[in-house]
């Protein structure tokens, strides 16, 4: 049986809590760190079981979590923007090769984030804009997406990114039917030379692929895989 990938999550609030649900189904092994005791006591009746609490302005227990646990990612999620900018700048100054993915809610914010060292934002106002959109003007494709995502945990998620010399470095995203070929969905895309932007396939854009770009695709885990494993990832 696979190992299951670990990411440490850090906050179980209003974002928190439904980012470590999804990491969860999407195959990751996630643990939860919080300053409380009753945030821990509301993730654990959700079914989690790796949970922390912890002193955030405390170095050495920052850094016996990871070194003991043997963590590489860790997700910022907590609802105080500030405390994620803390973290970020905390972790990059402990670890220089760990991952961080921050969460934010303004423009502001995410520029620090990004100053702080923070590999990757999400900026929260963007997706919910998103998920609106969906909602209003196409709402049978929200609630499809729903369906799939949530209930159908053969259904994953899978950001990938693109190997140089690989098949689709330099290649229109539209000249390759992932659909039919490969039998999953690419649904956008982050470009490196565009400041880790975010494309929506659906907007229409042919964009060209990349070395160091990262699809961002859905299928089944085992067409994601055959996928990859195609790709040379």
């Amino acid at each position: 049986m696979a190992k299951k990938r670990k990411i440490l999550l850090f906050g179980f609030g209003r974002y928190g809590e439904q980012i470590a649900k999804n990491l969860a189904l999407d195959g990751y092994h996630v643990a939860i760190a919080a300053t409380n005791k009753e945030d821990l006591k509301t993730a654990s009746k959700e079914g989690f079981e790796d949970l922390h609490v912890v002193d955030i302005e405390d170095d050495t227990q920052l850094t016996d979590l990871v070194m003991d646990n043997g963590y590489t990612h860790i997700f910022c999620a907590f609802d105080d923007e500030e405390l994620n900018i803390y973290l970020t700048i905390t972790f990059k100054a402990l670890f220089r090769n760990i991952y961080i993915i921050a969460i934010c809610e303004s423009k502001e914010t995410e520029r620090k984030l990004k100053l702080a060292g923070a590999d990757r934002v999400i900026d929260t106002m963007v997706a919910a804009a998103n998920r609106l959109y969906y909602i209003v003007e196409k709402p049978a494709v929200a609630e499809a997406i729903d369906k799939i995502l949530f209930k159908d945990k053969s259904i994953i998620f899978e950001e990938i990114e693109v190997p140089e010399g690989s098949f689709l470095d330099g290649v229109n995203l539209k000249d390759i039917a992932f659909s039919k070929k490969y039998k999953v969905i690419v649904i956008g895309l982050v470009d490196k030379e565009l400041g880790n932007k975010f494309i929506f396939v659906t907007r229409g854009i042919n964009h060209k692929i990349d070395a160091g770009d990262v699809l961002v695709v859905v299928g089944k885990k085992e067409d994601v895989q055959s996928f990859k494993k195609v790709l040379g990832v």
